[in-house]
């Protein structure tokens, strides 16, 4: 089976990857404003991410690969979907945090922002607020207008 990318509705489907990759989990709850998306294969579980949406802005979020799996782009296939998916939902600036992941995400487009003049609803996300470490950086890449 070639590895596809679904919505999960429940929390407890992602929590056992996110936690092994040591990424926050205390703020995860699948709704509206909280995407999270699976890849899998026949296996089951290779990855997931998140988005977190506010109006024309959104936080990717929860990006993690099983380490049995990392180095067959898959993280890049989750980014991109996400990023779709974004876009398509009228997000016109996608922003992260990462601790990590910097360079990767500047080799995605990602460029690095000011904590200090994020926008208010960025700053209001629990990951912002206080889940994600003081030394996290900030990226942003801006997405433009949903297709027609």
């Amino acid at each position: 089976m070639q590895p596809s990318i679904t919505p999960v509705t429940e929390a407890d489907d992602l929590l056992p990857l996110l936690r092994a990759c040591d990424l926050p989990v205390a703020d995860i709850a699948p709704s509206q404003s909280q995407q999270f998306f699976a890849l899998r294969d026949d296996r089951g579980l290779l990855g997931v991410v998140g988005l977190e949406l506010m109006q024309d802005l959104a936080l990717l979020r929860s990006l993690a690969v099983d380490p049995a799996h990392r180095g067959k782009g898959l993280a890049t296939e989750l980014v991109a979907f996400c990023e779709t998916r974004a876009r398509e939902q009228g997000v016109q600036r996608l922003f992260l945090l990462t601790t990590t992941a910097a360079r990767y995400f500047s080799r995605l487009g990602y460029q690095p922002a000011d904590k200090c003049a994020a926008p208010p609803a960025i700053q209001a996300t629990a990951q912002f607020a206080g889940l994600c470490p003081a030394s996290s950086s900030l990226l942003y890449k801006s997405l433009g207008r949903p297709r027609p």
